[in-house]
């Protein structure tokens, strides 16, 4: 059986983190020596529920957008009917 070893560099991790919009200090407390795995973990896993948060707030919004656009293409096409009667 193979083992994959995964390694992440601290400036991957600091990338990735600093797009989530986790500010600099967080970040640096995440990357300390003294930071143990079970507080990474943590921490990106709190970060991953942020964006999942706000990328649901997103499609709500695109959702309605959605809606409101295919409301109006049928208003026109209603308004369009009538006009022909």
């Amino acid at each position: 059986m193979n083992v994959t070893r995964c390694t992440i560099s601290d400036k991957d991790l600091s990338d990735i983190l600093k797009h989530t919009g986790m500010t600099d200090t967080e970040i640096k407390a995440i990357l300390a020596k003294d930071c143990r795995c079970p507080e990474k973990i943590r921490t990106m896993r709190k970060a991953r529920r942020s964006l999942l948060d706000s990328i649901h707030e997103k499609q709500s919004v695109l959702d309605r957008l959605d809606y409101m656009i295919w409301c109006t293409e049928h208003q026109e096409k209603e308004a369009d009917y009538g006009s022909d009667n």
